[in-house]
């Protein structure tokens, strides 16, 4: 197939948004490894939960995930009473921080079912879906942080497959439609431009910029940093490393489920949509060696650019494509740390 200047600028710009996409998903990856040392590979799920979340309240009805996190947040407060009591702490403690979180969260979310203001329903189905973040954390993670990669990753997995199936059983298997923020768009070289994609684009690089100025510019970012580095070392600086990795999970599952509640519009929102853009997300991450920011918005770019192209070209091999990039970068990530190497002897 041959390439006009303007069929080539309307695969750009459309690779364009999903790099957007990939990008929130990718700093995600990034954001929980650079803190807990976790490859968090059921990120994708977030995306999910976020699309199907903002869907449910455009509908009017009450989003089932209120459900889920209402178990799994009690659940969480019984085994951190039950700790407190092992170490002779005050139990009521863990016991005031749920309840007040769980009524905040109870009355946004009954806020937003109750009316029709766009903006407070993206922001009550952004907090339920953040709010899973910590309690996976919590249930997996936390009772033994020690454990090797190996075993991190295969519990992420286990998530994995726990999630994507809750979220059939949530919503069902019919997609649904999401409006999009706003119907405005305008023209450029004869093509039209929706202002959803401007949107996300705008929204990732500003989530981009916030990450890596919170990592290297502020006290709590850096007191993250080496909560991941050193844990042991952390805490005797009096670092709380376990709200650190709740944190970093409460953070990417946010960004993740504002990525879903981004693409619902462009595409319809439904369980399976997740999945296939969390592995292009770590494809991008990879970029990135999963530690540096604007590395991975780079890498991420990359993959939502050459994933339009290669639809246009060969959409039959249009995953395999995008996947298969992973070997070139595993490669150059793999000689620029054996540089280093060199450089250091």
């Amino acid at each position: 197939m041959d390439l006009d200047l303007r069929t080539s600028l309307f695969l750009l710009v459309d690779g364009l948004t999903n790099g957007a996409v990939y990008s929130l998903v990718g700093l995600s990856l990034v954001l929980v490894f650079t803190t807990t040392r976790v490859v968090n590979i059921a990120q994708g799920e977030y995306v999910t939960f976020g699309a199907l979340t903002f869907a449910s309240f455009l509908e009017g009805t009450l989003a089932p995930l209120i459900y889920v996190v209402a178990g799994g947040g009690a659940v969480c407060m019984a085994l951190d009473v039950m700790q407190s009591l092992r170490l002779r702490r005050n139990p009521l403690r863990p016991v005031v921080a749920y309840g007040a979180a769980g009524c905040l969260l109870a009355l946004l979310t009954y806020a937003a079912w109750q009316t029709r203001w766009t903006g407070l329903q993206m922001a009550a189905a952004l907090a339920l879906v953040a709010s899973v973040g910590p309690i996976v954390y919590r249930l997996t993670v936390e009772p033994k942080p020690g454990n090797s990669t190996v075993v991190l990753v295969i519990i992420s997995v286990g998530v994995s497959m726990i999630m994507h199936p809750l979220a059939l059983l949530l919503w069902g298997a019919d997609p649904r439609a999401v409006a999009p923020i706003s119907d405005a768009g305008f023209e450029l070289g004869g093509m039209d431009i929706a202002a959803q994609s401007l949107f996300i684009m705008a929204f990732s690089l500003v989530a981009a910029l916030a990450l890596y100025l919170f990592f290297h510019m502020t006290l709590t970012g850096k007191a993250l940093r080496a909560a991941s580095l050193n844990r042991e070392g952390a805490q005797y600086c009096g670092i709380p490393v376990i709200m650190a990795g709740r944190l970093s999970f409460f953070l990417a599952a946010a960004l993740s489920g504002a990525s879903g509640m981004l693409l619902a519009p462009l595409v319809t929102a439904h369980y399976e949509m997740g999945f296939v853009i969390g592995l292009k997300g770590f494809v991008g991450a990879a970029t990135g060696g999963l530690l540096d920011y604007p590395l991975t918005v780079l890498g991420v770019f990359i993959v939502g650019t050459l994933e339009s192209f290669a639809s246009f070209m060969s959409s039959s091999y249009r995953d395999a494509i995008v996947f298969a990039l992973v070997i070139p970068i595993m490669m150059w990530r793999n000689s620029r740390a054996g540089a280093d190497l060199d450089e250091e002897h």
